[in-house]
């Protein structure tokens, strides 16, 4: 009696080979191990996100600064932004 394989495979589905390799290509594709590292300064960065969600909101300050602003009162000191931002680059660069 012969099968007829006339019909579709099913969704989902696999097509397994006909060949014995199959079987020898999982045997050492299990014995392989694979490791992942992460980039130091991308855990760094990872840890200071999570510190800076626990830091703390100050809405009094907030205010105080929209008000200065609205009312012209409130300078923007560009050098020492600059200087910060240099001095943040330069720890995070650090290690």
């Amino acid at each position: 009696m012969k099968i007829d394989n006339s019909a579709k495979p099913l969704a989902g589905s696999v097509a397994r080979p006909a060949s014995g390799r199959a079987s020898a290509s999982k045997t050492s594709d299990s014995a392989q191990q694979e490791s992942v590292s992460i980039n130091p300064l991308a855990a760094k960065l990872q840890a200071m996100e999570a510190g800076s969600a626990t830091a703390t909101f100050d809405a009094d300050k907030v205010s105080a600064i929209r008000q200065a602003i609205a009312e012209g009162k409130f300078s923007i000191r560009a050098d020492a932004i600059a200087d910060k931002l240099v001095a943040s680059v330069q720890e995070l660069l650090q290690e």
